[in-house]
């Protein structure tokens, strides 16, 4: 049970003298988390049945309570097995080539390729991280069955061999447009999906061909393609590996696919210096970082013997701090990686410090207005839009805004106009709760607060 600070008064035209005593827990205990502490004040004979109320609410934040919260934390790709150990998740990822999505320049299969993925992930609870892909090593090729035999492909050997296309083939870059088009026009805004890494170029789709720079697109197509990207998506959320062409100027986060190794330091090619250097180091506060931890540390980062004498190997924490990650695939966490309690321990701090925390500092009602003071303790912001909702006990419901902000820019109140609700009290009280429309119907996006047990309470 939470210990929060209860006044009630009614408003009789002025309001209680400063020097009045304020309700106090009479337990002398400082960590007891027992009864409600509450006063009301003592007003006689005279009849206050119709005197509005104010009433003071101060809750205690309460993280764990996020750890399955959606667009946050680790997630892992069923493609690669699946979980033999339970962690909390609200995300899981899929690389599916384009072969798998278009069979000719303006016919596509979605059905086929796509839609049994996301209503496989939304069984599980899950919403989907998309990367498309054409090039990924050592797996067969994903160009469309259609531009073979027409787009010229590269032979290489480097992580395990491959074939790597033409990216100047305009055939395949008028496919990759109209790919880019369709998908928006058939899922923008589909809350299966939460978020879509650009991909299809480079190895892995991860914008890069190193250490054959030379295959990889020009910087003019580059800018093409992001383009096409931001403006056939209104709603849903953007990542690409680097801050490249005009990236930072559009509605496109970054994914560090090497998280914890060469993604802060000095080092230019390093992800946040690269990020500075484009002036994109604080684009995290309007769209999200992402990546994956670094597949060789996902097994013991979080190990006692873990250490980062290595340059490249980099505290976890710091990394967060630095970048303002949201989401990490991490399919270690998932497939037995954790093999201790501790680690287990510190797996689950570790993916409970990405994204969002929104905690409920205090409520206030006076008059017909409820104020809301809220606190962001995450890393970063909560992306898409979200509503504050305040139900009754028989269910009326009433609805503000709430903005997209960060820790750094400190608590905000948010108001509601509360008229016509029945009056809170301990037995029958409000309850605030988050709401968008931009997670799954079964997923909820919980405060970071102890519920609490008095007239105000937090779902």
């Amino acid at each position: 049970m939470s210990l929060f600070l209860l006044i009630i008064y009614p408003l009789l035209g002025c309001a209680p003298s400063a020097s009045a005593p304020l309700p106090m827990d009479t337990d002398d205990d400082p960590a007891h988390t027992g009864d409600t502490a509450s006063a009301v004040s003592d007003t006689g004979d005279q009849d206050t049945a119709e005197a509005p109320l104010a009433i003071s609410v101060v809750f205690e934040s309460e993280p764990t309570r996020t750890a399955e919260n959606p667009l946050r934390g680790f997630y892992t790709n069923y493609a690669w097995g699946d979980p033999v150990s339970p962690f909390p998740d609200s995300l899981e990822f899929a690389y599916i080539p384009l072969r798998d999505l278009m069979d000719g320049p303006s016919q596509f299969t979605f059905d086929t390729g796509l839609e049994p993925r996301l209503v496989e992930a939304e069984a599980r609870g899950h919403q989907l991280i998309l990367r498309p892909y054409i090039d990924y090593p050592a797996h067969p090729s994903g160009l469309p069955d259609f531009l073979s035999g027409t787009v010229a492909m590269q032979a290489y050997t480097d992580h395990g061999g491959g074939l790597s296309p033409d990216y100047s083939d305009p055939t395949l870059r008028a496919a990759m447009l109209a790919f880019v088009d369709a998908l928006a026009a058939e899922y923008d805004g589909d809350p299966r999906l939460a978020l879509v890494q650009v991909g299809l170029l480079g190895f892995w789709g991860e914008w890069h061909t190193w250490p054959h720079t030379e295959w990889f697109p020009d910087s003019g197509f580059q800018a093409e393609l992001l383009a096409a990207y931001s403006t056939a998506f209104d709603e849903t959320l953007l990542q690409v590996r680097y801050p490249v062409a005009q990236s930072p100027d559009l509605r496109v986060g970054f994914h560090d696919d090497s998280f914890a190794y060469s993604t802060i330091g000095d080092t230019d090619w390093f992800f946040h210096p690269m990020l500075e250097a484009a002036g994109a180091d604080e684009r995290w506060r309007e769209v999200p970082i992402g990546g994956e931890l670094r597949p060789e540390l996902q097994w013991w980062i979080f190990e006692d013997g873990y250490t980062t004498d290595d340059p490249y190997r980099q505290d976890f924490d710091e990394c967060v701090e630095a970048t303002h990650a949201s989401m990490l695939l991490n399919f270690a966490a998932f497939g037995g990686g954790l093999e201790t309690q501790d680690e287990r321990e510190r797996g689950e701090a570790a993916a409970l410090s990405l994204g969002y925390s929104l905690h409920v500092a205090r409520a206030d009602v006076t008059d017909d207005v409820l104020t809301v003071e809220v606190e962001n303790r995450g890393s970063a912001p909560f992306y898409y839009p979200l509503e504050l909702r305040v139900f009754d006990e028989v269910g009326s419901v009433r609805v503000a805004s709430m903005p997209r902000f960060a820790r750094e820019d400190g608590p905000v109140e948010i108001t509601v106009d509360v008229a016509g609700l029945s009056q809170p009290a301990d037995p029958s009280p409000w309850t605030l709760a988050l709401h968008s429309d931009h997670v799954l119907p079964s997923q909820t996006v919980r405060f970071a607060t102890a519920p609490g047990d008095g007239p105000i309470r937090v779902q």
